[in-house]
């Protein structure tokens, strides 16, 4: 399996004596039942893991895959650990499944949770795996709401939320990020307005237990500004700076116009390092050999107390039984050592992934003289003209968004009134087609969530009304399109607000075609 993400949090009681050792495990499998039984059947429940077992889950959503899980106990009553393997199909052909794990691992006072996210091919085939988007599990979102819990991650507390800071806080900031004893790295954002709020409020949803987040206000930046260039880790304005613990490194930079995409671009580079530096689940393994000493324990136990009776057939018996566990001990390792060579050649395969790449795109820096698109420098939405707004969207994207001359009309005729927010909609939606081309047209989910999470835009990808009365088809290059995808604006207010705007997703020429810039079209 070639894994993507690892998150590891200790879960304690929110407050002293509250909650038993037995009760915060507990509590976090009946998260994990909760988990697994949304919108899916049939529905589990925390005794349902006491033992070991498997269950398909059947999606309630349609276009939605099932999903088959299976998992065990491992361990003593001193140390055991639940160890649950959820699996889902995400290519057509069937190639290649998206693999969760997860692993409640308890010893003494200690409840540790373990997530795992990977993908793993099904007949070798070498081609990509179909998954370009993950976000962390929403168990680890259930686990950080509970109130009665708290979950750590080695000093630092995790809670998915970020953090603000003034000036009397600055000194404090500048302690945590030169603490030698630092495990994570620190997402420092620019918060000296809404835009930086919002930033640093997505951020912190994705990256609990990865990094913490830690807004800055203006007049704090300020007292912390020499320190911070120090080690070449400002903030730049309306963006954010990723600080590593080991402050010599360099610190991964994300300016105004690259901070809408910061939380998704920060989860897939720091889920990366998660993997590296956090290894192979050593909570498992840890079950497994405690597990294994009582077995071995009460073989000899057994051995001894045939002997001790002179009882030949017993003690042949325990010694069969030895052997047969000796030689268990010896298939273990020999998977754990086959483990640890698969990761080592991902890694080294990963690496040179990563150079190739590097060195092929900066051949076609040189070579073309690409330039960053800067969107600020697109024209103002005239109220009654689409032409100067289109016409850069189009180039810009290289025609990965086209507009039809349907929605250069409706946008003239409608009279939306509020243009800077269909503005601020239309170069979304073309940042969105760029990436929907970079992509290969295969989002690896499902569009409306694609949409929600990685661009802020709300989307319907069907509309029953619109198919019904055969209003969704429309004809671009000699070619018949669904307009039914579309983008909303507005809902439950005057019709004058109700802004839409209407495109096909051309998988054949990984595209958007808009049909349709301006009001609802139908029932206002």
């Amino acid at each position: 399996m070639e894994q993507l993400y690892v998150v590891e949090v200790d879960v304690r009681a929110a407050a002293p004596k509250t909650l038993s050792v037995e009760d915060v495990r507990d509590r976090a499998v009946e998260h994990l039942a909760a988990w697994l039984s949304f919108e899916h059947m049939p529905k589990l429940t925390a005794a349902d893991f006491a033992v070991s077992g498997s269950a398909r889950l059947t999606s309630d959503r349609d276009g939605r895959p099932d999903s088959r899980i299976s998992w065990s106990r491992e361990g003593t009553a001193d140390v055991g650990a639940l160890a649950v393997a959820v699996r889902t199909k995400i290519t057509r052909s069937g190639r290649a499944e998206f693999v969760c794990l997860v692993t409640i691992f308890t010893e003494a006072d200690r409840t540790t949770v373990r997530l795992e996210l990977g993908r793993e091919s099904l007949d070798g085939v070498l081609a990509p795996a179909g998954i370009d988007f993950f976000r962390r599990p929403h168990l680890l979102v259930l686990l950080l709401r509970d109130r009665e819990l708290q979950c750590w991650s080695g000093p630092s507390r995790v809670d998915g939320r970020f953090t603000w800071v003034n000036p009397k806080h600055a000194s404090s900031v500048w302690d945590t990020l030169s603490a030698a004893g630092r495990l994570l790295p620190i997402l420092l954002v620019d918060a000296r307005d809404e835009r930086g709020e919002n930033l640093a409020r997505r951020a912190a949803g994705e990256l609990a237990g990865l990094a913490p987040v830690l807004a800055v206000d203006a007049k704090a930046q300020q007292v912390l500004a020499e320190r911070l260039d120090a080690i070449d880790a400002s903030i730049p304005r309306h963006g954010a700076r990723l600080v590593w613990p080991d402050l010599s490194l360099r610190h991964p930079v994300f300016t105004a116009d690259q901070a809408q995409f910061a939380p998704g671009r920060l989860l897939k580079m720091l889920s990366a390092v998660s993997v590296t530096v956090r290894g192979v689940n050593q909570l498992l393994r840890k079950a497994e050999v405690a597990q294994r000493a009582a077995k071995n324990k009460q073989i000899a136990a057994d051995l001894a107390a045939a002997k001790a009776q002179g009882d030949m057939t017993k003690e042949v018996e325990a010694q069969a039984q030895a052997i047969q566990e000796l030689q268990a001990e010896v298939d273990q390792y020999d998977s754990w050592f086959k483990q640890v060579e698969e990761e080592r050649d991902n890694y080294k395969a990963q690496a040179a992934q990563a150079a190739y790449w590097k060195q092929e795109a900066e051949r076609a820096r040189q070579a073309n003289g690409v330039r960053v698109t800067d969107w600020s420098e697109a024209p103002a939405l005239d109220s009654a003209d689409l032409k100067g707004l289109a016409a850069f969207l189009e180039k810009q994207s290289q025609g990965a968004i086209l507009f039809t001359p349907a929605a250069h009309r409706a946008w003239k005729r409608d009279n939306y009134r509020h243009v800077e927010v269909m503005q601020e909609a239309l170069i979304s939606l073309t940042k969105a087609a760029i990436e929907y081309r970079r992509l290969g047209a295969n989002l690896g989910m499902l569009p409306d969530d694609w949409f929600r999470e990685e661009w802020e835009l709300t989307l319907a990808s069907t509309d029953q009304y619109l198919s019904k009365h055969k209003l969704d088809a429309f004809s671009f290059d000699d070619k018949r399109y669904s307009r039914a995808p579309h983008l909303k604006l507005g809902d439950s207010t005057s019709p004058d607000q109700v802004g839409r705007v209407y495109f096909a997703m051309d998988v054949d020429g990984e595209r958007f075609i808009v049909d349709h810039v301006g009001l609802k079209l139908y029932g206002l």
